[in-house]
């Protein structure tokens, strides 16, 4: 019997108004369904009652809690999205055409400090093969873009006038960059930098930032110097720094 009378509403409102309505004999928009059946008969139902409404307009409009949404998508209350990416302080993020996806935002990703095994590096100039010595600094970055900034303190040997480079690598024997890349125009050439020359064995700052963008989960990246001319680096110098910011 209930399935019946139901019909009858459906049927009649389609012919009659061009209208569905659930739960509501007269409904007032293309569709209109009343969760809690409390809504006036062929009357606007006020703020109270339409929270528990649900309706799509002649204009194609959807109003969730609302009867009369603004927008394509209009919801009045609380709203839950799950995808499998939801998590704490996460935002809803949109790719190129769209579509959306909960993730973090560098303002609340915390900057990331580097660590250095103990120890000291050297270079080795009796193994010609090695073009990279592993400064004993490390760091982890996990998806994003990020400012890397980096200073090392060397101790040169006299008489020596160098170039010396520093970069990033995703391993501590050799150059490798997997699960990250560099921005910026000298792309995976990028280094960090400095000219050594000194006439006494004496101290140098090995310096710079690069922006990389992580494109794995979670990436390890190893500080490794040139394999050039006469030098060693102790992590524990004052002056040592090593850590990553993240940017947009």
């Amino acid at each position: 019997m209930r399935s019946c009378v139901f019909l009858c509403i459906v049927f009649y409102s389609l012919f009659s108004f061009g209208q569905v309505g659930i739960n509501v004999p007269i409904p007032l928009e293309a569709l209109h369904i009343d969760g809690s059946k409390n809504n006036p008969v062929g009357v606007k139902p006020s703020v109270d009652q339409a929270k528990d409404d649900f309706v799509i307009t002649k204009e194609g409009n959807v109003g969730l809690g609302t009867f009369e949404p603004k927008a394509k998508l209009d919801i009045e209350g609380k709203m839950r999205i799950v995808d499998g990416n939801e998590g704490n302080s996460k935002v809803m993020m949109s790719d190129a055409v769209g579509n959306l996806k909960w993730q973090s935002i560098p303002y609340i990703v915390p900057t990331v400090l580097g660590q250095f095994e103990s120890g000291t590096a050297r270079s080795d100039k009796s193994n010609t093969g090695i073009k990279y010595i592993h400064s004993k600094g490390y760091i982890t970055l996990s998806k994003g873009r990020w400012i890397v900034n980096a200073g090392l303190t060397l101790v040169i040997s006299a008489n020596q006038d160098l170039w010396l480079q520093a970069i990033l690598s995703s391993s501590k024997t050799s150059k490798e960059q997997i699960g990250f890349r560099f921005q910026g125009n000298a792309g995976n050439n990028t280094a960090y930098a400095s000219r050594m020359r000194v006439l006494v064995t004496n101290y140098s700052l090995l310096s710079g930032s690069s922006v990389i963008d992580v494109t794995a989960d979670t990436v390890t990246l190893y500080l490794m110097i040139d394999n050039l001319g006469d030098w060693s680096f102790t992590p524990s110098s004052w002056e040592n720094y090593f850590y990553a910011i993240p940017v947009l």
